[in-house]
């Protein structure tokens, strides 16, 4: 009898430890995309990234924080975790902060993303502790060329990695023993990493392993895969296998930030590969974008770039993603690079400005994204508060107000079952309209979409303006030959596929924008000018169900 007993309390805990394992956050193929799986569910993290120093006291979490991002329909927030508050004297920790994000945001239903910000935060290393920033010797410092140090740790001091690492598994463990519900779903290792103002180190240690051989991991992944390979990559190296990095890729500034980026993705894969071990949760490693017209050094050198990805790829293979964070230049040329079929997609920062509700619906829908989250999205003060039933959403993006985020969240939160439903599939589309790029056309469900920016319609208010407001919107092909149109200042026509063949709208829906399922109001007349199109005016965020024929 005892022994039945212990038997059946072994696999009583092993089928816990099993069912534990599984139901952790994790990132798996769907479709010909990705899902974020938490608690065993699709989760799409409608995010908001804080300023760098607003989770540094739990009051001003929790009384500042908190309340302004769940005033904007966020239900993920991107938290710093920072190495010298955490460990201010070295082996002792202070986790008082931690408990605090995750007990305060359990509390109110927020999701955390926690942020390492440990060697490096935008290339700098402003948030060692002083134990690491005053011992030079044992902690050595990245160096120009001339040979002056920086304020940046090496990448190859073996004790800055030991260190960093020993604190992120501390971190890790620490997580994995309170975090009873999940709160905390994701981490980001280290923060824009990346090297200034030269494009490598030129220190003792990064002189020697720029002389050496160049690791067969990376020159077998690049042979593996060099159909696929930036312009950059294609045109730097040789071709060759065996050599020094010199040899390999040339003595140019720009060979000089393939061998950069190879050594920060090394490094970081050692942290990955020692925290996974321990709490394996998906991480993944954010970039700051390279500016046109620069070069390696003037922009931040070897983080996670376009042209770097699959140096990253072969040097950090247990990074779950490559994510960009996108202040400036073309939002379609960035979001492009990033969305891979080896690459699950995530904004993790964004300028909070008035276009950022319409690019959330168009990484949403067009790129099938995990997430999408603003940086400084506390210090933002939401305009209203979730919508009642019927409520219609009015931004003014020429005044500066920053409505339209919580009105695409809103948008997403209440739809999020279809976005779900048909992420990684041809059947849900995104697009995105400016003054520059005024239409697209989409192939949907048989037919032919021509997706308008409102104001080509010339009768929109703004219509006469210089430039346009910034338009996005999710269009999913729910059922043979209807539709769900999910956004803002978007105007829809639609052509057949087949010869001598138009298509007419059969009935359109303007659904609610607090539960997404009741019908308002029935637009078939002027709403629709007559029949023409299906539309949703710029300055109002709404949900429209239609069904379209042919004759």
């Amino acid at each position: 009898m005892f022994i039945r007993k212990l038997y059946i309390l072994l696999i009583a805990l092993m089928t816990a430890i099993v069912a534990s394992a599984q139901d952790l956050p994790k990132i798996v193929k769907h479709g010909n995309a990705y899902q974020l799986m938490v608690g065993g569910k699709p989760f799409l993290m409608r995010a908001g990234e804080l300023g760098n120093s607003n989770a540094s006291t739990a009051d001003y979490y929790n009384r500042i924080v908190v309340p302004n991002l769940l005033k904007q329909n966020i239900n993920t927030a991107l938290v710093p975790v920072y190495w010298d508050l955490m460990e201010p004297t070295e082996g002792k920790y202070d986790f008082s902060l931690v408990d605090n994000v995750i007990k305060t945001s359990a509390q109110n239903g927020l999701k955390v993303v926690f942020l390492w910000f440990g060697a490096w935060k935008n290339s700098m290393s402003c948030y060692a502790p002083a134990w690491v920033k005053k011992d030079v010797k044992r902690f050595q410092r990245a160096e120009s060329k001339d040979g002056v140090r920086q304020e940046i740790l090496s990448p190859f001091s073996s004790e800055t990695l030991k260190a960093d690492r020993a604190a992120f598994c501390k971190l890790l463990e620490h997580i994995k023993a309170v975090d009873n519900n999940q709160t905390v779903i994701m981490i980001q290792v280290e923060n824009e990493i990346a090297m200034l103002p030269s494009a490598r180190d030129y220190s003792k240690a990064a002189n020697v392993a720029y002389n050496s051989t160049v690791p067969t991991r990376l020159t077998e992944y690049l042979e593996k895969h060099k159909d696929q390979l930036s312009d950059t990559l294609k045109k730097y190296w040789t071709g060759d296998i065996i050599g020094n990095w010199e040899t390999l890729f040339g003595g140019s500034i720009y060979g000089e930030e393939i061998f950069t980026a190879w050594s920060y993705a090394v490094y970081v894969q050692e942290l990955a590969k020692a925290g996974k071990k321990i709490y394996n949760i998906p991480m993944y490693v954010n970039c700051a974008l390279n500016r046109p017209g620069r070069k390696p050094g003037e922009y931040p050198s070897g983080g996670p770039l376009p042209h770097l990805l699959d140096v990253w790829k072969a040097g950090a293979p247990l990074i779950d993603m490559l994510s960009p964070d996108i202040y400036f230049g073309d939002f379609k040329k960035w979001t492009s690079a990033y969305y891979r079929a080896d690459n699950p997609f995530f904004i993790p920062e964004h300028q909070y400005d008035a276009t950022a509700g319409a690019k959330a619906l168009y990484a949403f829908g067009e790129y099938h994204a995990l997430g999408f989250s603003p940086f400084s999205a506390e210090t933002k003060q939401a305009q209203f508060m979730p919508p009642v039933l019927g409520e219609t959403f009015n931004g003014d993006a020429q005044k500066g107000t920053l409505t339209e985020l919580p009105a695409a969240y809103n948008l997403i939160a209440v739809c999020e079952d279809y976005i779900n439903r048909f992420n990684g599939t041809v059947s849900m589309r995104g697009v995105l309209l400016d003054s520059i790029n005024q239409r697209d056309t989409l192939i949907i469900g048989g037919y032919k979409i021509i997706a308008k920016h409102d104001y080509t319609l010339g009768w929109s208010p703004n219509a006469k303006l210089p430039n346009w407001n910034t338009e996005g919107a999710i269009i999913i092909n729910t059922n043979p030959d209807e539709f769900l149109l999910i956004g803002t200042g978007t105007v829809l026509n639609f052509n057949s596929l087949k010869k001598n063949t138009n298509v007419g709208i059969l009935e359109i829906q303007e659904l609610s924008t607090a539960d997404g399922k009741t019908v308002l109001r029935y637009l078939n007349g002027d709403e629709s000018h007559q029949g023409r199109h299906v539309r949703i005016p710029d300055g109002e965020w709404g949900i429209q169900k239609f069904k379209l024929y042919e004759y």
